[in-house]
């Protein structure tokens, strides 16, 4: 609905603003370091390790294998089998 589609491109304006102005009081509160750590990330996720200015640590994977998201995949995996 029309709805729909305002409500959806009024929350994109919005985080939009968001990055744009929390980039700005971060770069006025810490200057010259906000913009070394600008240039090495980025707010495409995943788009630094692409373009190679970061670089995933070899156990990154030990990351996904913790109880909590084991129990948020379980969860919703029961959850669905069970509805």
């Amino acid at each position: 609905t029309t709805f729909c589609a305002e409500t959806m491109a009024l929350l994109v304006a919005h985080h939009l603003f968001s990055v744009w102005n929390g980039d700005r009081r971060l770069r006025e509160q810490h200057g010259e370091l906000f913009d070394q750590v600008e240039s090495r990330t980025s707010i495409v996720p995943f788009a630094a390790i692409v373009d190679g200015r970061q670089k995933l640590p070899a156990d990154y994977w030990t990351e996904w294998v913790r109880l909590p998201y084991a129990v948020i995949a379980g969860g919703t995996i029961g959850a669905y089998f069970f509805h």
